[in-house]
């Protein structure tokens, strides 16, 4: 069957081809599926680092615009 997504090949050492299989075979997904999955979490991690930063930057430039915690949790 075609697909529309683009398609991306990426030759990886023989100890990352051995643990994608094996965690391919233990939840019962394709190593491509198992490949996609840990890409996209490292994408969303990369993601949550960068807004951390940005928000850190904003709390160190002017810490009077966030409140306490006690006044978020009233």
């Amino acid at each position: 069957m075609a697909t529309v997504n683009p398609r991306i090949n990426i030759t990886v050492p023989e100890e990352i081809a051995v643990l994608l299989t094996k965690t391919a075979q233990q939840s019962k997904k394709s190593v491509s599926k198992v490949a996609l999955d840990l890409i996209e979490w490292a994408i969303e991690e990369r993601e949550d680092l960068f807004f951390s930063k940005i928000a850190d930057e904003v709390v160190r430039s002017n810490p009077k615009i966030i409140p306490n915690s006690e006044d978020i949790w009233k």
